[in-house]
């Protein structure tokens, strides 16, 4: 008897666990066992600061509580409107955030490949995803080796590059110097600069909000501060761009379609009545999405799918090779993929990354209402226009005066050297008003340093030519990109000469330098050399100049200190 009322007991606790979780989120809590390449190694959880302040939309109730999506009645709204009442308490160990593994760059011989090829990225999202994990507690042997992305963490600062001259589309700074890491070696610092331009100017913007509303959105740092964010930049829109809404879940819905964004009240309470529940089907949603997108097709406009999520997708399309290829061929319809991530614990960085780069668009991680206002306040116009697509760069090196490079970040960027000249082959966008930076470490000729060993050839031969030895050139930029809207790409190389070394570089090569640095520590990087925290922090801090998020960046370094 006693055995069959425990019995009972157990399915009756059960049963009502099971009634208690589903409405929310569908995946349980699990113990993290991952390898770190995929997951965060210790579990730790977001202490859900980082959006905080008083909510654009409600906040916490007087009993103090806040979390998952609950609707009460609302008159007049085409849903109900979403208040925060309960949300699911994580475990302390809770983890189940993925992120691709990323294989560093060794050196390479020039005499063997003097050509290093890759695409453009602008992304930001490494960086505050970073900020967030520092923030709440990580270490940096907590941090997943995978989350580190050099190439984001540099281009997440702002940098007084020149500006493109009359009819170029980039303007191009470079500076060698010597390495702060590595006394052997010297530091190339790349800089790319769009033009600037007010929104105000630029085409007129056909504009579709993906959003996620599944069950695992429930948290504040989620579904709230996604509210918050679109409405940061419905802000800055105008008459000439139209919006729709349309939400993922179990399955999909049209909330809003083609309406004026002068209409903001109107948006900002049906972004407002959103409520999580359900499963993650961002198959179904990124089809309509798409349909919308291509309904109200503006021809020479800003056409952009901005999709918010956690990336836990579990219905439908659910692997990254899938995700790659649907979003692949429907960036050839014209509309852009833009990417904003999400929240912690169940977040998956490998997923947002594969549908913002694939999709073209750009990949931004909001922790907090700041990163929001940056992203769609005080960059709106580089974050939505377009200034140049499938951007890429093929770097060739001179063995007369470098004898081996190795790229810092970039890794899941790069190249074949034969895809620079295939316009067919995908790249990444540049928006107006951004810069690119990007970042060698080189090996002199007649450096004592060791560089990789040249085999012999039974075949050829290889001779420097009289030009390599007297052009008194070091290496050749070229880039190649198209005008948005155009299939057929333009070309355009810059040589850097002797003239560009340097010992006393400038700011800008010096807070670029710091912040790959800054990587290499986070990363473990068997190349971060003499790399330290302590001098670190005395470098950023110094070259902070009053700028706030160069000041946020001392910050975190001296909390790992």
């Amino acid at each position: 008897m006693k055995k069959l009322i425990s019995i009972i007991l157990c399915v009756v606790m059960c049963a009502a666990l099971f009634c208690g979780c589903s409405r929310t989120i569908s995946v349980s809590a699990v113990k993290n066992d991952t390898p770190k390449s995929d997951t965060g190694k210790t579990g730790k959880t977001s202490s859900g600061s980082q959006g905080g302040g008083s909510s654009l939309f409600g906040g916490k109730h007087a009993n103090g509580k806040s979390g998952a999506m609950v609707s009460t009645e609302a008159e007049g709204l085409p849903m109900m409107y979403a208040q925060y009442d309960s949300f699911i308490e994580y475990p302390e160990d809770f983890n189940t955030e993925e992120y691709d593994a990323v294989d560093e760059k060794g050196f390479t011989s020039t005499l063997v490949m003097p050509l290093s090829t890759f695409s453009a990225d602008v992304d930001t999202a490494s960086y505050a995803n970073l900020r967030r994990m520092i923030k709440d507690g990580y270490g940096i042997d907590d941090i997943p080796s995978g989350a580190v992305r050099i190439e984001e963490m540099v281009n997440y600062f702002k940098y007084d590059y020149p500006a493109p001259e009359d009819g170029e589309v980039f303007g191009v700074t470079a500076q060698i110097a010597p390495c702060p890491w590595n006394e052997d070696t010297l530091l190339l610092v790349l800089g790319m600069q769009t033009k600037a331009v007010e929104y105000e100017s630029t085409p007129a913007s056909n504009l579709v909000f993906l959003v996620d509303v599944s069950g695992s959105m429930s948290d504040p740092s989620k579904l709230q501060l996604l509210q918050e964010s679109f409405a940061v930049l419905l802000n800055g829109l105008g008459e000439k761009d139209t919006v729709s809404i349309v939400t993922y879940a179990s399955g999909e819905k049209i909330i809003i379609e083609g309406v004026n964004a002068t209409r903001k009240d109107d948006i900002l309470k049906a972004i407002n009545s959103l409520v999580a529940s359900g499963s993650t089907n961002g198959q179904k949603g990124l089809q309509t999405a798409y349909e919308v997108a291509e309904r109200h097709f503006i021809k020479g406009g800003n056409n952009r799918i901005i999709m918010a999520s956690d990336g836990d997708l579990n219905v439908g399309i659910t692997s990254t090779s899938e995700l790659h290829d649907y979003v692949s061929e429907k960036a050839k319809t014209g509309v852009y993929l833009s990417v904003l991530g999400f929240g912690y614990g169940n977040y998956k960085d490998n997923k947002m990354e594969t549908l913002a780069d694939n999709g073209n668009g750009n990949y931004h991680y909001i922790d907090c209402i700041d990163e929001a206002e940056k992203v769609f306040s005080e960059d709106l116009t580089a974050t939505m226009v377009t200034a140049a697509d499938d951007v890429k760069f093929q770097i060739e090196f001179n063995p007369y005066y470098i004898s081996a490079y190795r790229q810092v970040g970039y890794e899941n960027r790069e190249l074949q050297a034969e895809d620079f000249e295939n316009d067919q082959k995908d790249a990444g966008e540049v928006g107006a008003g951004h810069s690119v930076t990007v970042l060698y470490e080189l090996v002199p000729a007649d450096s004592e340093a060791e560089a990789p060993s040249v085999p012999e050839l039974k075949f050829q031969d290889p001779q420097l030519t009289e030009f390599a030895k007297d052009s008194g050139i070091w290496l050749n930029v070229a880039v190649r990109y198209k005008n948005p809207g155009e299939s057929e790409s333009v070309l355009r190389e810059y040589p850097v000469t002797e003239e560009c070394r340097t010992d006393e570089p400038s700011e800008d090569w010096r807070f670029a330098a710091a912040v790959a640095q800054f990587g290499l520590i986070l990363k473990q990087s068997e190349y971060k050399g003499d790399a330290s925290l302590e001098d670190l922090f005395g470098t950023v801090f110094s070259l902070a100049n009053g700028d706030k998020y160069r000041t946020e960046l001392a910050g975190l370094i001296e909390q790992l200190m």
